[in-house]
C-alpha cells in the first residue's frame, strides 16, 4: 500500500467555510479522528462508488484557534465508471428532463431504446421517473381543510346505514406523514367470514404521487371483496402496514361485534410489509405466486442455457403444488440438491434459496388451504380503479377525495347484492365429469386414512394408494423427481367440512376448490345426486334431447327388468325361509350387469370382509354400509353361504336395494321418480 502525499490546500476560518470548500470540491466526510492537537476530518470524493479509481481526498486539522488547515491528496479521476446495473447518470438526467416535460414512461422508454439500442433499460425508466416524482412531489395545500374533511367523517354510522363512508383512523400532517382509511360497515362485514387479508398498492392516481393501499379478502368462489382503502404517504415504510394491522383488527371487531384476528396476509414481496409482520406474529405471510414466478423469470438470465431454465421452471411449478408444510420442507432440500449437481445453476440456486425458501417461503398451495395463491383479484380491482374512477389520470387531491368516497360506496352496495359465499355450488359439467370418474376409477384403491381423510388414485399414477400412503408417512424420497412422481400418483381428499368445497390435492381443486375426485366421493356416499345423463344430438346450432317414443321404450324395458327381478326375489322368499348371500348377490348382478367388483369379493378371506361390504355399497350406490348386517360373519375362515332368515323389514330393505339399482340405470335415460307398491 503506497503512502499518500499531502499538500497544503487552504486555511478555513470557521466550520461554515470548511463545509463550503469541501462541497465545492465534491467531497464527503469519510472519517473523524481524535489526536493530541485536536480533531482531524478526512474527506473523499462523493462519487467514489461511481468512479472507484478516483483517489482524491481532503484532510482538515482543527486548530486551537478555531481555524481549519486543509490538505489535499491526488486528483479527481472520473474517466472510468464502475460496472453497475444502474443507468448511467447522463441517461438518468435525460429521463428526468423528459418526465418533467410531461412525457409518460412508456414514451420515454421508446426514446431511450432508440438513442441507446444496446442498453438494457426495461423497467428502469419507470423507476427513475417515479423516484424523481417522489422527491419533487408537491405539498398538500390547506392541510387544515384535509384534517377537517377527515374529522367530519370519523364517526361510525348507525347499523341501518351500512353503505355510508366513515374514516376509522387518520393522520394528516403533511405529504410525507399521511394515512387516511375509508370504509363502510358493509365492507368490514367480510371480516366475519375470513381471517385472510390481501393487500396491494396502486399508484399514479394523485398529482401528489400518493399511493393508494387497497385491502380485502376472497370467498370460496374466489371473488374478491374489498374491505377498504387507505391513502398513504409511502408504501415502503413498515409503520404504514403496522398501522393497518393494528387498526383493522380494532375497527372490524367494533363494527361487527365479534373479535377479528388476522391469520394470513397475502401480498407481493414488499419488504416493508414483511417487516411489519412482527405486529401480528402469529399470522403467516403469504407470497403471491404470480409475483414469485415473475421474479424467478426475471432472474432466468442467471442460467445461460434456456433449455436448462425450462427444466428449472418445471421443477418450480411442481413444487408450487405441494399441499403440506412438511413435504415442502423436504422438497426444498431435494430441489436444491438436484440443482447443485449442475454448476451452471449455482447462481440461480443461491438466489432461489435466499429469496423463496429462507425469506419468503409461503408461495406454495399448501401454505393455506382453500385460499387463492395469487393476488389477482385485488390486482384486477386496482385496474378497475384506474379505468372506471380516475380514468387513468392523476387527480388533484381535492378531486380524488370525492372519487375516494364513491369507490367504497359502490363496492359496498355490490357486496350486498353479491354476498360473501362460505360454500360453493357444483356446476353441471363438473357433475358429469365426477360421475364419469366414479365409473372409471378402481374403487378398491380408494383408501380411508382417518375419519375425514381419503386417498384416491390419480389418472396417471404409477403406484398403488397403499404405497402412496406409506411414502406419505415415511417422507424418505431419495431425490426430487421421485417426490414429484409420488405427488402425482394419488390424491388426498379431506372431508372435514360439512359443506363444499372439500380439499383435494389435485391441481384443479388447489386452484379452483372443485374437482371430480371430491365430488365423485360425495356421489359415492349419496351426499350428492348423480347427474341426469340425457343423450343429446346436435341439429345445426340446436341441441335436442331424445324423442318421446325412445324414452317410453327405455322406460318400459327398465321397469320390466325391475319387475321381473323383484318377482323372482318374492318367489324365492315364499319357497324358502333362508337365502344364502351368494345367491342374493348373483341374482342382482344377473339382471343389472354390475357384477365385476362384487363377484371378485366372494370367497375372499374373512379379514377382507370390510372390503366385501364396501364392494356392495360401491357397485349398487347404497346409502348404508350396514344394509346386509348379519349376512357376513367375519369370524368365519372365509365368506361362504351363510343361512339367514329374512324378516319382513329386511325384505323391505331388499326392495329398496333393487329400487336404488333400477333408479341408477334409469338416471342415464329419464328424469323420473319411481315408486313401488308395498310388499305387504
Amino acid at each position: 500500500m503506497s503512502t499518500r502525499i499531502w499538500q497544503e490546500f487552504f486555511v478555513c476560518e470557521n466550520e461554515d467555510e470548511l463545509l463550503t470548500i469541501t462541497k465545492e470540491n465534491n467531497t464527503c466526510k469519510k472519517r473523524t479522528e481524535q489526536f493530541n492537537y485536536g480533531l482531524c476530518y478526512t474527506y473523499m470524493c462523493s462519487e467514489y462508488r461511481k468512479y472507484p479509481l478516483c483517489k482524491f481526498q481532503l484532510k482538515a486539522k482543527h486548530s486551537s484557534d478555531g481555524t481549519y488547515q486543509l490538505y489535499s491528496s491526488e486528483f479527481h479521476d472520473h474517466q472510468q465508471r464502475n460496472t453497475t446495473t444502474r443507468l448511467p447518470s447522463p441517461i438518468r438526467e435525460d429521463i428526468i428532463k423528459l418526465s418533467d416535460n410531461g412525457i409518460v414512461p412508456s414514451q420515454i422508454n421508446k426514446v431511450m431504446k432508440t438513442l441507446h439500442p444496446d442498453l438494457s433499460i426495461g423497467t428502469k425508466v419507470m423507476n427513475v421517473a417515479r423516484a424523481h416524482r417522489q422527491k419533487d412531489r408537491s405539498s398538500i395545500k390547506f392541510i387544515q381543510d384535509l384534517q377537517q374533511w377527515c374529522l367530519l367523517r370519523q364517526n361510525v354510522p348507525p347499523p341501518n346505514k351500512r353503505h355510508d363512508i366513515f374514516i376509522p383512523y387518520n393522520v394528516a400532517n403533511d405529504v410525507n406523514d399521511l394515512f387516511i382509511c375509508l370504509t363502510t360497515r358493509q365492507l368490514l362485514s367480510a371480516c366475519k367470514y375470513s381471517s385472510i387479508l390481501a393487500i396491494d398498492c396502486t399508484y399514479k392516481i394523485t398529482t401528489n404521487e400518493l399511493p393508494l393501499l387497497v385491502f380485502g379478502t376472497s370467498d370460496y368462489n374466489r371473488r374478491f371483496y374489498p374491505m377498504g382503502i387507505c391513502l398513504i404517504s409511502t408504501d415502503e415504510s413498515a409503520d404504514t402496514f403496522r398501522t393497518l394491522f393494528r387498526g383493522i383488527q380494532q375497527w372490524a371487531s367494533a363494527v361487527n361485534n365479534q373479535a377479528y384476528t388476522i391469520s394470513y396476509v397475502m401480498a407481493d414481496g414488499a419488504p416493508g410489509l414483511t417487516s411489519a409482520m412482527s405486529e401480528i406474529s402469529l399470522a403467516r405471510r403469504l407470497m403471491c405466486w404470480f409475483h414469485m414466478i415473475s421474479k424467478c423469470r426475471k432472474h432466468a438470465k442467471l442460467i445461460k442455457d434456456k433449455k436448462k431454465w425450462l427444466l428449472v421452471e418445471q421443477d418450480i411449478f411442481s413444487m408450487q403444488l405441494i399441499f403440506d408444510d412438511r413435504i415442502f420442507a423436504i422438497a426444498s432440500r431435494l430441489i436444491l440438491l438436484k440443482w447443485s449437481v449442475d454448476a451452471e445453476l449455482n447462481d440461480f440456486r443461491q438466489y432461489f434459496e435466499q429469496e423463496w425458501i429462507l425469506s419468503l417461503p409461503y408461495w406454495y398451495e399448501g401454505a393455506v388451504c382453500l385460499t387463492p395463491s395469487t393476488n389477482n383479484g385485488l390486482e384486477s380491482l386496482n385496474g378497475r380503479i384506474k379505468k372506471d374512477y380516475t380514468l387513468r389520470n392523476r387527480l388533484p387531491l381535492s378531486a380524488f377525495l370525492k372519487t375516494a368516497e364513491r369507490m367504497p360506496t359502490d363496492w359496498s352496495k355490490d357486496s350486498e347484492e353479491k354476498p360473501f359465499q362460505s360454500h360453493i355450488t357444483y356446476k353441471d359439467d363438473l357433475k358429469l365429469g365426477a360421475h364419469t370418474w366414479l365409473q372409471q376409477v378402481d374403487k378398491t384403491q380408494i383408501l380411508q386414512m382417518n375419519a375425514n381423510v381419503y386417498v384416491v388414485p390419480s389418472k396417471n399414477g404409477n403406484m398403488s394408494t397403499t404405497t402412496w400412503v406409506q411414502q406419505f408417512y415415511a417422507g424418505a424420497w431419495n431425490n426430487y423427481d421421485e417426490l414429484v412422481n409420488w405427488l402425482n400418483s394419488a390424491r388426498l381428499i379431506s372431508c372435514s367440512r360439512l359443506l363444499p368445497p372439500l380439499f383435494c390435492t389435485c391441481r384443479t381443486d388447489l386452484k379452483e376448490y372443485t374437482c371430480v375426485h371430491a365430488l365423485g366421493l360425495l356421489m359415492l356416499w349419496g351426499s350428492q345426486p348423480i347427474p341426469q345423463l340425457i343423450d343429446k344430438q346436435k341439429n345445426g346450432d340446436e341441441s335436442k334431447s331424445r324423442s318421446l317414443p325412445a324414452k317410453i321404450v327405455a322406460l318400459s324395458q327398465a321397469l320390466s327388468s325391475v319387475a321381473n327381478s323383484w318377482k323372482d326375489i318374492v318367489n324365492s322368499f315364499k319357497t324358502s325361509r333362508s337365502t344364502p348371500i351368494t345367491r342374493i348377490i348373483r341374482l342382482g348382478s344377473t339382471h343389472f350387469d354390475q357384477r365385476s367388483t362384487v363377484l371378485k369379493a366372494i370367497d375372499i378371506p374373512a379379514n377382507k370382509a370390510s372390503e366385501f361390504s364396501n364392494a356392495i355399497v360401491i357397485d349398487y350406490n347404497l346409502p348404508l354400509k350396514e344394509l346386509f348386517g348379519g349376512l357376513c360373519e367375519s369370524s368365519k375362515q372365509s365368506i361362504q353361504e351363510v343361512p339367514h332368515v329374512l324378516t319382513l323389514d329386511e325384505a323391505k330393505q331388499l326392495q329398496q336395494f333393487f329400487m336404488i339399482i333400477a333408479i341408477s340405470n334409469l338416471a342415464g335415460t329419464l328424469e323420473m321418480n319411481l315408486t313401488y307398491s308395498s310388499l305387504t
